[in-house]
């Protein structure tokens, strides 16, 4: 996700050519740039998901917020719900056309500058775009909610948005690498590159993982085992900077080639006039840790926690107090053979809100998939989902998309999706 040295690439956010169910680079390197190199490459994902419930997608703001947290009420949910992320629609949907360019750098000959541009294009867009670039200052990120939900000065409308998920420079030397500008930030279970994820859906922890900031990170690479990394970044944007601020930090360990493990966290506050939980407090953090088991085998497990304290109103009487999330995930998967590939993802998010009257839920999730990779250019993916809720909520099938509660506590989905890389 960062055109650092493949070192630090594979490190913290893990080279898909190390994953299970991704063939070995070829001659090109497409996965991981070669250190000092120029690269141009790119992926489309097309395909389909549908919902026992039959929902069908609507269009009245609730897809343009950003990324949305659990119970919200059921308005905000049409098609498979938000719940499921990259497949929200019902039916077939182009999730992801990808370009990435750039030029990556190696510190270890002296200073090297480099940088990366990422464009992407689909129904995935929107989780991507920042406010202050894609949208305006009048609308809210995630972790800015906004002023209303309409779809003013954002690039795109209906089911498809535009994006320019990375647009940063790099400075290399020695040890030490340094980015500047809009880049993904490495929390979560899941990457938005749909050719680093196993599944063609997204866990839950995605409603809560920031995908993506603006500011400026450091990583120092401490020893061949260690790798720091600190920074100040505006999560989910790029604008207001001096009324949104977040310090992060955090490291990648990496003892063995038995297990990888990285923290990283995120504090700080937003005092911007816009959105309804302005102003805030706001802390994040997602322990991830990666065990290849056997050549054959391997096991991911995250553990995303945030936290929200507000005492502005969110509505005339209805202050935001103090409400937090977490999540734990899990995925086991099995490379059978140089074309198949089969997996397993469960895992609870919990959302609750203290002092609000608001809302409690815990959203559990399984998930069984497949990896079918005839060659080294095409993997499909087929996936069938369970989500379901605890503490009497229920998030799924609105009897009509504009009320606030859901019909149904469950939610049975599928889908299959194709990832062509060039």
């Amino acid at each position: 996700m960062l055109a650092a040295p493949a070192t630090l690439h594979a490190s913290l956010f893990g080279n898909p050519c190390d994953q299970v169910a991704c063939n070995p680079c070829d001659g090109l390197d497409r996965c991981s740039p070669k250190a000092g190199q120029w690269f141009l490459n790119g992926h489309i994902e097309a395909g389909f998901f549908a919902n026992a419930h039959g929902q069908k997608s609507t269009y009245d703001g609730w897809s343009l917020i950003g990324k949305h947290r659990v119970g919200r009420g059921a308005e905000y949910y049409s098609g498979n719900t938000d719940l499921l992320q990259n497949t929200r629609l019902t039916g077939g949907q182009v999730n992801q056309v990808y370009l990435s360019m750039g030029k990556s750098v190696d510190g270890r000959r002296g200073l090297d500058i480099g940088g990366t541009i990422d464009f992407t294009w689909g129904s995935d867009a929107y989780l991507v775009q920042a406010r202050g670039m894609e949208f305006g200052a009048g609308h809210g990120g995630s972790f800015s909610p906004p002023d209303d939900w309409g779809t003013e000065g954002r690039w795109g409308t209906g089911d498809y948005f535009a994006a320019f998920p990375q647009a940063y420079a790099e400075i290399a030397y020695g040890r030490l690498n340094v980015i500047a500008g809009k880049f993904y930030l490495p929390f979560g279970i899941d990457s938005y590159k749909s050719t680093e994820n196993f599944f063609y859906s997204w866990s839950p922890t995605q409603m809560l993982a920031p995908t993506m900031g603006g500011g400026a990170l450091a990583f120092y690479k401490a020893s061949d085992q260690l790798t720091l990394l600190g920074g100040w970044i505006m999560l989910d944007e790029i604008g207001e900077s001096s009324k949104n601020n977040s310090v992060a930090g955090g490291f990648i360990w990496t003892p063995g080639k038995r297990l990888n493990v990285r923290y990283v966290f995120a504090t700080g506050e937003n005092k911007s006039e816009r959105g309804r939980f302005v102003p805030y407090d706001m802390y994040v953090h997602s322990l991830t840790a990666t065990a290849p088991i056997n050549k054959k085998l391997k096991y991911v497990f995250d553990w995303t926690y945030y936290q929200l304290k507000s005492d502005a109103e969110y509505s005339p009487g209805d202050p935001v107090g103090n409400f937090y999330s977490h999540s734990l995930m899990n995925e086991l998967t099995y490379q059978y053979n140089k074309q198949w590939a089969f997996g397993t993802r469960f895992g609870v998010l919990s959302d609750e809100a203290i002092g609000t009257g608001w809302w409690a839920i815990d959203l559990y999730t399984v998930s069984l998939g497949a990896n079918w990779t005839p060659n080294k250019w095409l993997t499909v993916k087929p996936e069938l989902r369970y989500d379901w809720t605890g503490k009497d909520v229920d998030a799924f099938d609105p009897a009509d998309p504009r009320v606030s509660v859901g019909t149904k506590s469950h939610q049975f989905s599928g889908g299959l999706s194709a990832v062509v890389k060039f």
